[in-house]
């Protein structure tokens, strides 16, 4: 809800130092989890893909809930491929945490090596959850590329940094068709 209340008012789209408005109003908020620069170096990827969407689609930004979903999926995967076992050990301090908090968490178990190659977003009807499902692929292969550890999102015994296969499953033909067009 902090997050809402400070972005929900700004402009989409990039300002006029090529960074986005979203980041200029985070980047302007007391004890930031993250580093203004790497804050910059997130928001400049994930408005790379909102100039790539733009030429398919013309005159496209993001919302700000969209670019938020993109912008963790971009410090998650940075995260998770520049030292999993860091990231594990955080992951699990955190869930200690919530478990002492919350006794309804108690048996929930730590966080294994396999666990953070899943991640799942609920979004409302309308939010744009197929357009952020391609550019989440986006940012998974662009991971795969240039991570520090991209075994840690596909371990391959050839190491290779590819997928041999994506699958995406609709529920009809016409969504099947959707994403082919996008």
């Amino acid at each position: 809800s902090d997050l809402k209340h400070i972005l929900s008012g700004c402009k989409n789209g990039v300002a006029g130092d090529g960074q986005s408005h979203f980041f200029h109003a985070l980047a302007s908020q007391k004890n930031l989890a993250i580093t203004e620069d790497a804050l910059g170096e997130y928001d400049a990827r994930v408005m790379g893909y909102e100039v790539r969407l733009a030429k398919a689609r013309g005159g496209f930004s993001f919302k700000y809930f969209q670019y938020l979903v993109l912008l963790y999926i971009e410090i998650f995967l940075d995260r998770l491929t520049i030292d999993l076992a860091v990231f594990l050990e955080e992951l699990n301090t955190f869930l200690d945490k919530l478990k002492n908090r919350e006794s309804s968490l108690r048996d929930f178990p730590a966080f294994g090596s396999e666990d953070p190659r899943r991640l799942a977003f609920f979004m409302a009807t309308g939010s744009g959850k197929t357009l952020l499902l391609h550019v989440n692929l986006w940012q998974v292969l662009d991971y795969l590329q240039r991570g520090k550890h991209p075994e840690a999102l596909l371990n391959k015994a050839d190491r290779r940094r590819v997928f041999d296969t994506i699958l995406l499953i609709t529920p009809n033909e016409g969504l099947s068709q959707q994403h082919l067009a996008e």
